[in-house]
């Protein structure tokens, strides 16, 4: 299809070129298929792109690649660079006082911060980890697993805190116990050279070079129709006619676009998702005043703290390093963007004293998304989240980080995006 071509019939539409879109787009059109990707942002990526800070590539907040994410960016001809960071160098815990202690990871079983007995309990939780049967686990809360297997309050917050940074959510009532182990289980990660631009643009190439048409700048106003004959509103008139439509836009965006909406119970499966988001301070800096400090985890305080240039090429100015500092925002509480900032400002005064006279350059993301939907054990965790098939409307499709029985994240969202584009393929070929 041309530039001037888009009003003809598509066989599929996809919503949304961040990496969900992008990847379906690619799948669907190595099978044949004539594909158009609308993006309502200037330029593909979505929460993945990077941007420039004073010469480097930064993040929309912390981000890390799990590796069994490569199964399925291998299978769309991608392949990214990078360096897996090493496990926290210290964990901040409250004590009685207020105030913050951070105590050596390696400490935790070799110095006097745990007890004898506490030390026995974090062992046989990790030594029997990958024994774990997390499908039996799916509609357990991760709060009420932990008090049923670990009586050390201490070690539950440890526990907590590697969830957390494993999934980035800051609910241990909600979350499934299954899925959250699950993550635990297959935690291997590493940051990309270049940030996540790089995954984005290769992405972007892959498609273009599949004959995926992508069209920037296009939001959508109404999804209208089933198959075979469903149509496309864009805000500024245009009409698109296609077979199927994938929307990855999020549930309560895609909700809103359809016209008629979804029957009330259909509705609410979209409806009751709780979504996932941090605080993230940004900081390009000229090194730091401890440079040793390059990882730091909350414990029973939901911070992080990470120099993602220590492992990864994010700058080509020497000595510019890329920082970046997390609150993980409760679900349900009210926030508070001002004490927010003033929390991670104040963690960063606990571990880089005099920081501030090395910032370079700093961004504040009061309320980033990271995920469309936690995985909740009250709606039976993995394998009871919605699927990729809308239920009631033949040809409308949903793809992303809250979609189908797979992983979480970007895992989610490839995985989701996979199997859209196969139904989309397999439905045509019945």
């Amino acid at each position: 299809m041309t530039e001037n071509n888009y009003g003809s019939p598509w066989d599929v539409i996809i919503i949304g070129a961040g990496a969900a879109g992008l990847t379906a787009s690619i799948y669907l059109a190595k099978a044949g298929k004539n594909v158009l990707l609308l993006e309502k942002g200037s330029y593909p990526g979505g929460r993945a792109i990077s941007t420039e800070m004073a010469g480097a590539r930064v993040n929309l907040g912390g981000h890390a690649l799990f590796r069994n994410a490569f199964r399925i960016l291998h299978e769309v001809g991608v392949t990214v660079e990078g360096t897996a960071p090493k496990p926290p160098g210290l964990l901040m815990f409250k004590e009685a006082d207020g105030k913050e202690r951070a105590v050596p990871l390696s400490q935790l079983l070799l110095g006097s911060f745990l007890t004898f007995h506490e030390k026995i309990q974090l062992v046989r939780f990790y030594s029997s980890l990958r024994k774990t049967d997390t499908s039996a686990l799916q509609h357990v809360p991760l709060r009420a697993y932990l008090e049923s297997h670990i009586s050390s309050p201490r070690v539950r917050s440890v526990l907590e805190a590697l969830v957390r940074l494993s999934t980035y959510c800051e609910a241990p009532d909600l979350l499934s116990a299954g899925a959250a182990i699950h993550q635990l289980q297959h935690g291997q990660v590493l940051y990309i050279d270049g940030g996540w631009q790089t995954l984005v643009n290769k992405l972007v190439e892959q498609a273009k070079k599949a004959g995926v048409s992508i069209r920037p700048s296009s939001p959508v106003l109404e999804i209208k129709g089933s198959y075979p004959k469903m149509s496309l509103v864009l805000k500024d008139g245009t009409q698109l006619a296609s077979s199927f439509i994938i929307s990855t836009a999020g549930p309560a965006d895609t909700m809103s676009l359809l016209n008629p909406a979804l029957p009330p119970d259909e509705a609410a499966i979209y409806q009751q998702l709780i979504p996932v988001r941090a605080a993230c301070l940004d900081l390009v800096v000229s090194g730091m005043p401890r440079p040793k400090t390059k990882f730091v985890l909350g414990a029973d305080v939901p911070w992080y703290y990470s120099n993602h240039s220590a492992v990864a090429a994010l700058s080509d100015q020497p000595g510019t390093e890329v920082i970046h500092v997390m609150k993980y925002l409760p679900a349900l509480n009210k926030k508070d963007p001002k004490q927010d900032e003033r929390e991670l400002q104040g963690f960063l005064d606990s571990i880089q004293p005099g920081w501030r006279e090395h910032v370079i350059k700093q961004r504040f993301l009061p309320s980033m998304l990271v995920s469309h939907s936690m995985v909740m054990a009250a709606n039976g965790g993995l394998p009871n989240r919605p699927g990729p098939e809308v239920k009631g409307r033949p040809g409308l499709y949903v793809a992303g980080d809250w979609v189908g029985s797979e992983g979480l994240l970007l895992n989610a969202s490839l995985a989701s995006a996979k199997e859209a584009a196969t139904l989309i393929t397999n439905y045509e070929q019945k």
